[in-house]
């Protein structure tokens, strides 16, 4: 048996081609479980004196049935499960009907006068429903002949805060590995702004906080779920979906952003690098470039070339030629003399010899 329910509308560019985003369904399921906890509020309402709700209470769950245009509505239909048990004398789903509408008017009321039916402690419940809401996205709930009920990502906070001191959201930080506990599988977060942060990591990335911790210029990203303070201060890290370790990072973004050149470029004459030989040095100087070094600023020539350049002594300066995948390096020795030798970049043992000659000519960074 099955029952068309509620019709939640999603809204927000996201959901103009009406789909539904994978991780937007993330939030229905986390409507069905605020529906079904708050239904056995309202059943011992109704019923003091039982302990629990009768056998069966709870075997229906919600499908979607179909996605409906006008922004992104998935129809939502009530599905009755085997062995549905029967309430003393009265049909379960008036628990699932008045849960949802005091859903809907839960969200459309004010802080301060929230529905007395709606318990404080299921307020929690919001901070998985409308978590994936993104800033200009909402969740339109019908409230009956009423104006529809609105979630978004201010609404669900205000309602977890009406309840808590903190609430959840989800959260993207990025910054280098700084100390590990390995007993409590966490490491510190150097963030860019110099703030440290302790991060629960998973056991599978034990290997790369090792090799990476202290290494200034590899950055770890995280996605995960953080806790907020009602000033959307970050209290905590809470949970952690996602660990990215990208070595060298000052480098790889440089390139990436030497990739975006087209030609003309430079006042119009300027030749765009050639992007799958871009790649290739990008790819080897990334990998490789020693961690004791200090890093180049890497130009473009106008030729289509690149120029590496080091603010050390000497005035140590790359020339690579892409189309013939050739460097020549030129440095000043302290007495005034020059420094110069060409090098091939075809393969690993080329880029291993440039790498240690660099090593051995370039003043190195304090460790």
């Amino acid at each position: 048996m099955k029952n068309e329910f509620v019709l939640p509308e999603f809204t927000g560019p996201r959901f103009d081609e009406h789909t539904l985003p994978v991780d937007v369904a993330r939030d229905l399921a986390a409507y069905e479980a605020l529906l079904i906890d708050l239904a056995k509020h309202l059943y011992f309402l109704d019923f003091p004196d039982r302990q629990r709700v009768p056998k069966g209470f709870s075997d229906f769950n919600l499908g979607i049935e179909r996605i409906e245009t006008g922004s992104t509505i998935p129809v939502l239909a009530l599905v009755a499960t085997m062995g549905t048990a029967s309430l003393p004398n009265i049909d379960p789903n008036p628990y699932f009907g008045k849960a949802r509408d005091l859903i809907a008017e839960c969200i459309a009321a004010p802080d301060a006068a929230l529905p007395k039916e709606f318990p404080k402690e299921l307020l929690s419940h919001f901070n998985q429903l409308g978590r994936s809401l993104r800033d200009g996205e909402a969740l339109k709930m019908t409230r009956g002949n009423a104006e529809k009920a609105v979630l978004n990502t201010e609404r669900r906070k205000n309602l977890v805060l009406a309840a808590s001191q903190v609430y959840e959201r989800e959260v993207e930080l990025s910054g280098s590995i700084g100390e590990a506990d390995w007993k409590k599988s966490t490491f510190r977060l150097e963030q860019e702004d110099g703030s440290p942060l302790i991060i629960p990591m998973q056991g599978s990335f034990h290997e790369k906080a090792r090799e990476s911790g202290g290494r200034k210029r590899d950055y770890v990203f995280v996605k995960g779920v953080a806790t907020y303070d009602s000033w959307d201060r970050l209290q905590r890290v809470i949970h952690v979906d996602a660990l990215e370790v990208i070595h060298n990072y000052p480098l790889v973004t440089r390139f990436e952003e030497l990739a975006l050149l087209v030609n003309g470029w430079h006042d119009g004459l300027g030749v765009a690098p050639d992007k799958e030989k871009l790649a290739a040095i990008a790819r080897y100087l990334t990998d490789a470039y020693p961690e004791h070094l200090p890093l180049p600023a890497i130009v473009p020539t106008q030729e289509g070339n690149l120029l590496l350049e080091w603010q050390t002594e000497g005035d140590p300066s790359v020339d690579i030629e892409l189309g013939s995948f050739t460097a020549s390096f030129h440095a000043f020795t302290p007495n005034g003399e020059d420094v110069e030798k060409d090098f091939l970049l075809e393969n690993d043992r080329d880029w291993q010899q440039f790498l240690s000659f660099l090593s051995e000519h370039i003043r190195q960074e304090d460790v």
